[in-house]
């Protein structure tokens, strides 16, 4: 699967040799609701023009020519799509094809479809399943994020580069978990064996999950729980060194986490909104803390942080959206009243406090607090008791002397 970056990237570039090179739509004359592009060597896509249609079929051929591809945003905000047939002659399904779709409830991927496009169904929130044909060789990132109705995606039995486990899409080595349902029934969920990688994205919006077992994963893709609002715990194993982005940002029922031994860093937004998380212990491994990290964590009372941390981002820590009269959210963070930072007064933690006005023990925990009580107790009475003899013995030199 290729990564967003990279497909940003092309499809920039693809834009760029456009305007070098414009190919322009043409409307068919027996078609009232298309236009098409010739790209040449027989690949012809197809555009939708009118965008209010309930329904629509995308046609074989198209002035004569055959239709092999789906445009760039062909049904893109289609909002009131409910179906679509696909002739078996279209290869390539482009990206943002789909793109918000709202009401479309179900798609039949054609047999000789190859490549499914970047974010090619995203937000189609009422499809609940979809099967993918052997063709297909190739499913960009994010195909099919957003699709919050989404219970299943069957994968061909003879398709070499893919496989379902039970609903959930793998590689076909079944090492790379692509695609957790969101709509899948279920509240926990345990990575199987061999599976080492989860890809960005997978389990986003998978809001019936409570707990997720991830024991076998070597590499952890960015906001890879995105919004699943109801995990509570889940432990990261220590083969993972670096969180990034909001793996676990809008995750708002989570109670306890258990953080890898030799984290080195935790990205932007890592935590952002988990209104449950009450403690949490940050390894001394770390020395990253990204910008939002912790941010609008409101029942995070304190954090430990070792003079290992050496980079802290802007609203990291001690930082909310607070309501107004309205019981809207202010744009403007606001400070957490009552989070304390512990951390020692030469760190980078201290300085990060000290320039945001954020309460810090400057190096003095609870713990050591109330050892400094018990010393100064066992001092006070100490000094009574000298006092005392003291006072006993004077009091004894001035009866002897009478």
């Amino acid at each position: 699967m290729k990564t967003a970056k990279i497909k940003a990237a092309a499809f920039v570039l693809i834009l760029t040799l456009l305007q070098l090179f414009p190919v322009f739509p043409v409307k068919a004359d027996d078609e009232e609701l298309w236009s098409y592009y010739d790209y040449g060597d027989g690949v012809v896509a197809v555009t939708l023009t009118d965008k209010t249609v309930e329904s629509a079929e995308v046609p074989q051929k198209i002035d004569g020519k055959t239709v092999t591809m789906i445009e760039v945003d062909c049904f893109n905000g289609c909002e009131n799509l409910k179906s679509v047939k696909i002739p078996d002659t279209i290869t390539v399904i482009e990206d943002y094809s789909f793109y918000n779709c709202k009401n479309l409830e179900s798609i039949t991927i054609p047999k000789n479809v190859q490549n499914i496009g970047f974010q090619a169904f995203f937000g189609c929130f009422k499809l609940e399943e979809v099967n993918i044909p052997a063709s297909v060789t190739e499913i960009e990132a994010y195909a099919f994020e957003g699709c919050n109705a989404l219970t299943a995606i069957h994968v061909a039995d003879s398709n070499p580069n893919y496989k379902d486990e039970d609903g959930i899409l793998f590689d076909i080595e079944g090492k790379t978990l692509i695609l957790y349902p969101s709509a899948k029934e279920g509240t926990s969920y345990s990575v199987p064996d061999g599976c080492t990688r989860v890809e960005e994205y997978a389990f986003m919006g998978c809001t019936h999950l409570e707990s997720i077992n991830i024991d076998n994963i070597t590499e952890l893709g960015r906001d890879a729980f995105y919004y699943c609002t109801s995990l509570k715990t889940i432990r990261i194993p220590d083969s993972i060194t670096e969180l990034e982005g909001s793996v676990f940002g809008n995750c708002n029922s989570m109670e306890t986490i258990q953080l890898p031994a030799n984290l080195r860093k935790i990205g932007s937004g890592c935590f952002y909104s988990c209104f449950m998380l009450k403690e949490i212990e940050i390894p001394e491994t770390v020395t990253t803390i990204e910008s939002n990290a912790f941010f609008n964590c409101a029942s995070l009372k304190t954090i430990h942080l070792t003079k290992n941390v050496t980079e802290i981002g802007n609203y990291a820590l001690g930082y909310c959206y607070t309501g107004n009269a309205e019981g809207e959210e202010n744009e403007k963070p606001s400070k957490l009243p009552d989070f304390v930072v512990d951390a020692k007064d030469d760190t980078t933690a201290f300085a990060y406090c000290v320039t945001n006005e954020i309460k810090c023990t400057g190096g003095v925990t609870q713990g050591t607090v109330f050892i400094y009580i018990i010393i100064g107790v066992i001092v006070l009475a100490v000094v009574v008791t000298i006092a005392l003899i003291i006072i006993q013995k004077r009091i004894q030199k001035r009866y002897e002397l009478n």
